[in-house]
């Protein structure tokens, strides 16, 4: 006799092997614990729109990446479009002076240095809704209106 070492994972448990595997969601959940944070079962596959960057991942293997520039006084994008439970991904750079990103709503709040060094800053758009994207480093004058826009559009609901 073989024992149960030998058996396969059905024989074992044959409840276990009628039940249905979501690889999409496996995976999310393996990615997430490779990037150390924590799994977030909402986590939906992003669509591809104008102005995401490509990355070398597929849109479901991880964040929707969109990159931004900081400058005096705007960001460029100034309006961002996503969708509710997505997983977020700002590249930000500095085309001049020193600014920051702060989106309240979503705990975001980093600083951009100048010279163009790259600031990435990952959150999960939870909640429908538009909320202000604020410059958090007073960058002179026109600091108070440097201003933009996250547009979370609730789950259903066409961008």
């Amino acid at each position: 006799m073989l024992g149960a070492a030998a058996m396969s994972h059905a024989q074992q448990d044959p409840a276990a092997a009628s039940a249905p595997f979501d690889a999409r969601a496996n995976g999310v959940a393996i990615r997430t614990l490779a990037q150390d944070r924590p799994f977030d079962s909402q986590h939906k596959p992003s669509e591809t729109v104008a102005q995401d960057k490509p990355s070398a991942t597929t849109a479901q293997e991880g964040p929707r990446e969109i990159t931004v520039v900081a400058k005096r006084y705007k960001f460029e994008p100034a309006r961002i479009d996503v969708a509710e439970g997505e997983h977020v991904r700002l590249v930000v750079t500095s085309e001049d002076g020193v600014h920051g990103v702060q989106i309240k709503k979503f705990n975001v709040n980093k600083k951009v240095p100048r010279g163009g060094e790259q600031v990435t800053i990952d959150f999960v758009a939870s909640a429908p809704g538009e909320y202000p994207i604020l410059c958090s480093e007073y960058c002179g004058k026109g600091h108070d209106i440097m201003k933009g826009r996250l547009v979370v559009s609730a789950k259903g609901s066409p961008r």
